[in-house]
């Protein structure tokens, strides 16, 4: 119990800021942020536009159908 106590205050002690400042695995970080906005908006848009979607692709289902020589 004591050697914990004085492991806590030596580490407290012999604290340096400059530890704040580590940059390790922000990158890693900011990629998932990125990540996670891009799979929020392409979410968004779809539900926006999804009849919208559906309609072009319908019309142009359509339009092919009507070519002569079509399957």
């Amino acid at each position: 119990m004591f050697e914990r106590i004085g492991l806590a205050i030596t580490r407290a002690l012999m604290f340096d800021p400059r530890e704040l400042k580590r940059e390790d695995g922000q990158g890693v970080t900011e990629y998932g942020l990125v990540l996670a906005f891009v799979a929020i908006a392409l979410a968004a848009v779809l539900a926006t536009l999804h009849t919208a979607i559906g309609n072009f692709i319908t019309t142009v289902g359509t339009k092919l159908g009507a070519l002569p020589g079509a399957f």
